[in-house]
């Protein structure tokens, strides 16, 4: 239920959403962009929370989400100041993963991590990890985020994905 609404549906999607932020980038627009899982951005894309700068308070969640990519000070800034900032600027933030010099660039990389994602890791295993991403932020309690991954660890063992895995590994070949 508590994913049920704009945006903070896409935590509860089964695979990876991954953003690419090649241009301008403000409000509703960057709402999207922070609930992805992954995101690339063009070094000089402009983005903006926008809201403060037209009136209003933080949109669609963003006071929810930046604060826990960026921690409290950052995001202070972007939500108050409805500035401008780019890719380039806040890189090295924990909001990118990856800043490329332009759009064809940042496409590219995108492309290229879910290509990677897709071919070098098991559906199961990348389903079940994004579950417990998301599971175990909302919940704030490590001793049932070990136990459940404890259970999930034990019934990820009795999948075709790990036999193949470790078949694979035995033999010295991809999966």
């Amino acid at each position: 239920a508590e994913l049920d609404e704009d945006f903070a549906f896409q935590f509860a999607v089964r695979f990876p959403i991954i953003a690419a932020v090649n241009g301008a980038c403000a409000g509703v627009g960057l709402a999207v962009a922070l609930f992805a899982d992954l995101r690339f951005g063009s070094a000089s894309a402009k983005c903006t929370t926008a809201a403060p700068k037209l009136g209003l308070p933080a949109e669609y969640g963003m006071s929810w989400q930046l604060p826990r990519l960026l921690g409290v000070t950052r995001a202070a800034d972007l939500l108050l100041s409805g500035r401008v900032f780019t890719p380039a600027e806040t890189e090295g933030w924990g909001l990118w993963n990856g800043v490329e010099p332009d759009g064809e660039q940042t496409l590219a990389a995108a492309l290229a991590y879910a290509h990677r994602l897709a071919t070098t890791a098991g559906p199961h295993a990348v389903r079940t990890t994004k579950h417990q991403l998301y599971t175990d932020l909302l919940r704030h309690d490590p001793a049932a985020a070990i136990a459940d991954a404890q259970r999930l660890l034990g019934d990820a063992t009795a999948t075709a994905e790990y036999r193949e895995v470790v078949a694979a590994l035995r033999e010295r070949r991809p999966p």
